[in-house]
């Protein structure tokens, strides 16, 4: 069986909870922070049957089968897929043998956050249960009446969410021990809150223990298939009262904490590595103060990006937040919680709201075109902008060489480039930007070095001199990945978003090519175009989501081979003529020039004239553009194209029969 084939059976019929060790007084002890193991034995790792998933509240990490078992076993992907495979009789076959270059398909569910060890960090987890014991017991009347009377919040919720008492708790070690609410973020992290706020000074009325970082309360919610409306605050008050307004009106309102403004960024990362439910909006309604306004601007602009909906809204009217206003006036804040949520399902993504928060920002993403280096080209186009840009045209015509140069001219004048190259090794394509540098060096003599007589060992000093100037131009800016077989659009988007934030850079995005790519795990059984649809429309999203041109290489069908390149050209697929920005079709220009293919027939008589032109050195090469939602369409672009460097030369807009001259050269 093939290695994705084996996957989803996997991902199906082996069962996460079979993996796990249970707990000794419940749950599951967690592979990542060990919860469940300490003095108390009760584990944070929930299983979830419909999905096969896990998930640890206490440190915030999960995934399916194969994360789970590459956790517990330190396997890379493939090897965790084979050996859980053969447990229930699947093998890879024998001619897929073990390929090392199977490291770039990350894992399905990547950990949410990094790492939370014991290392330097105290487990709380025996604590909170001592706590929430201490919280139902006969003593606990003050810590109820807190929280039932002054914060509006029930028992019952409370401890849903593992809230407990503590009559002496001091956790910073400051000497002024007083009861507290104990109000758990994590296994490691905790907010301790006084319930007598005027007997205790304002310095010590709310702690957090030392050492640990807080984490996000109630995230779980984000990943709930139930979940729709999840309203995002500061604080857990806030977030508890939220609740506790929709168990109270029965809305069953969700709501998630940040515990701090600063844990805005670490949100989004969250949301990065392990995606929500595709039904969860999120509504924003942080503090209205300055860090409370600034930080909720942030993930507004961050969820824009990665096309997630939310909305800004005011739930606490003149309260200083959710809490306040919940106290202060149930009802008011009920009328505005349903509101928000009305807003949110209705109008997610009014215009209004993206023109005020959004449009200025995607403009300057947009405006910042990227040249090409092809002086007809940018004329007519004026660069690449963000989109998805496709380049169809019949094999051996030099679609990879013509994508590499421009990715090279793109790296030269300071742009990072991404090139994914599904067919050829990085020895195969730097050996064409060399063997293309040094011809253009030594001005086309007739004793020019191809890229075949480089990756055979053929140095010349005009090659050294070529790979050190074309070091110096491109720099570190060009990425050629080396992708298999097995690689398909959510191992790209992975690799891109990594490459992203790493960076702080938009790359120019290159793949090659599109008929290669796998689709994603769940188009395995469909037929073969309408998996290629969905891959291309994949590949607009993406292109939409990192705001970076994405440039696509595609064959055509073997029946166009001998006509103008059009629509009905691009190979075994539609989803291109309708998802695509840009598209461009390459074709020799005796195919637009010659009548003999004006007329029907003449089958034989074509075939030798492409034969012929295809021999020539060099050959002539039309660009044509069929699509254009940025510009003008339906031009064309002339090239002179000399296969043994891999090299073109920009002939102009005109029909261009001339000999070989070094005039229009391009030089990166």
């Amino acid at each position: 069986m093939r290695l994705n084939e084996i996957k989803e059976r996997v991902k199906r019929e082996v069962s996460v909870a079979s993996l796990l060790e249970k707990a000794p007084k419940g749950g599951y002890i967690c592979p990542h922070c060990g919860s469940g193991t300490g003095r108390h034995g009760t584990g944070a790792v929930k299983v979830y049957d419909t999905t096969n998933t896990y998930y640890c509240h206490a440190c915030d990490k999960g995934g399916d089968v194969i994360y789970l078992y590459s956790t517990i076993n330190g396997a890379g992907f493939k090897r965790a897929v084979e050996e859980l495979g053969s447990s229930i009789g699947l093998y890879l076959d024998q001619q897929q043998g073990s390929d090392p270059k199977d490291d770039f398909k990350p894992l399905d569910d990547p950990p949410a956050a990094p790492p939370q060890t014991k290392e330097g960090q105290k487990d709380y987890s025996s604590y909170y249960e001592q706590c929430m014991e201490a919280l139902t017991s006969d003593g606990a009347a003050p810590a109820i009446d807190y929280l039932q009377e002054q914060r509006k919040i029930g028992l019952d919720l409370a401890l849903d969410f593992r809230i407990g008492y503590d009559p002496k708790s001091d956790p910073a070690g400051t000497g002024h021990p007083a009861p507290r609410i104990i109000i758990p973020t994590n296994d490691f992290h905790y907010v301790a809150r006084a319930i007598y706020d005027d007997k205790v000074d304002a310095a010590y009325r709310k702690m957090n223990p030392k050492g640990s970082r807080p984490g996000i309360f109630n995230m779980e919610a984000c990943y709930k298939q139930e979940a729709q409306e999840v309203f995002v605050v500061e604080g857990a008050f806030d977030a508890l009262s939220i609740m506790a307004a929709g168990r109270e009106t029965e809305k069953g309102y969700t709501a998630i904490a940040l515990n701090s403004t600063n844990q805005a960024k670490h949100f989004i990362e969250r949301l990065e590595a392990m995606r929500p439910a595709p039904t969860v909006s999120f509504i924003l309604c942080l503090d209205a103060d300055d860090a409370g306004r600034k930080a909720q601007t942030f993930l507004a602009r961050e969820l824009h990006r990665l096309g997630i909906s939310s909305i800004s809204a005011d739930i606490s009217g003149t309260s200083k937040d959710a809490n306040e206003a919940w106290i202060r006036n149930p009802e008011t804040f009920k009328a505005a919680l349903e509101t928000a949520k009305q807003n949110t399902a209705a109008r997610p993504d009014n215009t209004s709201r993206y023109i005020n928060e959004f449009m200025g920002e995607d403009i300057e993403h947009f405006r910042q075109e990227r040249k090409t280096g092809f002086p007809s080209l940018d004329a007519k186009t004026g660069g690449l902008y963000p989109g998805l840009y496709v380049l169809a045209a019949i094999s051996s015509l030099g679609k990879t060489s013509f994508c590499l140069q421009l990715a090279d001219q793109l790296a030269a004048a300071g742009e990072d480039v991404l090139f994914f190259s599904l067919e050829m090794s990085r020895l195969e394509l730097v050996s064409k930007s060399l063997a293309r540098r040094a011809a253009q060096l030594d001005v086309m003599s007739d004793f020019m070095t191809t890229s075949l007589d480089i990756r055979r060992g053929h140095i010349t000093e005009e090659v050294k001199r070529a790979a050190e100037e074309y070091k110096a131009a491109v720099e570190d800016r060009l990425s050629i990945v080396e992708a298999n077989f097995d690689v398909n659009i959510s191992s790209i988007g992975d690799y891109v978003r990594r490459y992203m934030d790493k960076t702080g850079t938009r790359p120019t995005i290159f793949l090659d090519y599109l008929q290669i790519l796998q689709p994603k795990d769940d188009d395995q059984r469909k037929g073969k175009r309408e998996a290629l649809d969905n891959t291309v429309t994949e590949l607009k999203r993406l292109s939409r989501e990192t705001d970076a041109p994405f440039v696509v290489v595609s064959s055509v069908n073997r029946m166009n081979y001998s006509t103008p390149i059009a629509f009905e050209s691009l190979k075994e697929t539609g989803g291109i003529e309708y998802s695509a920005d840009v598209i461009f079709g390459m074709q020799l220009q005796c195919i637009s020039t010659d009548p003999t293919f004006g007329s029907e027939g003449k089958i034989a008589e074509k075939r030798k004239i492409i034969e012929n032109a295809k021999k020539a050195n060099p050959r002539k090469v039309e660009l044509k553009c069929l699509k254009n939602r940025f510009g003008i369409s339906s031009f064309s672009c002339y090239f002179d194209y000399y296969p043994a460097v891999d090299l073109f030369e920009d002939k102009g807009a005109e029909k261009a029969f001339s000999p070989i001259s070094t005039e229009g050269r391009v030089i990166i």
